[in-house]
């Protein structure tokens, strides 16, 4: 998650302002339908191997199950899944839409006018907060299993990981550095002449541009670092079999969820200005 003091803001702002669920139970909430979110999708794969090959019992490693009880855990999985995963996301809206319910109901008129950005903006800050960490705490615990399952390919994916962040790093700063040009702009918006105008727009475009950079690379990175891994793997003796497979698909879908935590957080941030005004 972002680095910043957008979260502390956005956590500060929750617990200034919701009467609803406790923010703690909340995020504890999103954590648990994010696990759940990846777990039945990796579940199912021994399943569909097994009915694919026409196996009557299901082997992962040392489990072995046949088909009928596996396939009953596997719908309390997901019905558990639906049910959470309902439940975690009507929460986060519900809490906003009351948030900003309160909001028009009991504030002052002229105090409603001058807040109505700031305000509208810090309960979206919410949402990306949530969001972000639903995706950050699943995306840890399956990097990290990925890693106690198979520590070798987990350390060479990682470390390519690393090289890729010295990259992303790279590009997030000629972000920062265009949007922290146009913010200046902006703070003067209304009294800006044709020429400051035409700068503004040049800074908003460039900075819009390493924004979808930033945000498009999570397939590149990932994909790109797991074909490396495997290849050095392969070249190492690493031998293929469902099990690494499976392991491969972990790490995927763990890494694709950190790094769908990391653009939240990059959204969250974009967010601090109003937040500092709420």
């Amino acid at each position: 998650m972002k680095k910043s003091n957008s979260i502390k803001l956005t956590l500060r702002f929750y617990r200034s302002y919701s009467s609803g669920i406790r923010l703690e139970n909340l995020l504890i909430l999103v954590a648990f339908s994010g696990i759940l979110e990846t777990l039945p999708i990796l579940a199912s794969l021994p399943l569909l191997r097994a009915i694919f090959l026409g196996y009557e019992k299901i082997t992962l490693g040392g489990f072995e199950s046949d088909l009928a009880n596996y396939t009953i855990a596997l719908v309390v999985l997901l019905a558990l899944r639906f049910f959470l995963g309902r439940k975690a996301q009507y929460s986060n809206a519900s809490e906003r839409i009351q948030l900003l319910t309160t909001f028009r109901k009991k504030t002052p008129e002229a105090e409603r006018r001058a807040q109505k950005v700031n305000y509208g903006k810090s309960v979206q800050a919410i949402n990306l907060l949530l969001v972000g960490w639903s995706q950050f705490i699943p995306g840890l615990l399956f990097t990290l299993l990925g890693l106690y399952l198979s520590p070798r390919f987990g350390a060479i994916t990682l470390l390519i990981i690393v090289i890729w962040m010295l990259i992303i790093s790279n590009i997030k700063a000629k972000q920062d550095f265009w949007h922290a040009k146009g913010s200046d702009l902006i703070k003067n918006i209304d009294d800006l002449n044709t020429k400051e105008l035409d700068e503004l727009h040049k800074y908003r475009l460039k900075a819009a541009k390493w924004d979808a950079t930033n945000k498009n690379l999570r397939e590149l990175v990932i994909i790109s670092s797991l074909i490396l891994s495997l290849v050095i793997n392969n070249s190492l003796g690493m031998t293929p079999n469902f099990d690494s497979v499976l392991i491969v698909i972990v790490f995927l879908r763990g890494l694709q969820q950190l790094f769908t935590a990391y653009i939240m957080s990059q959204q969250l941030s974009g967010l601090t200005n109003f937040l500092e005004k709420v």
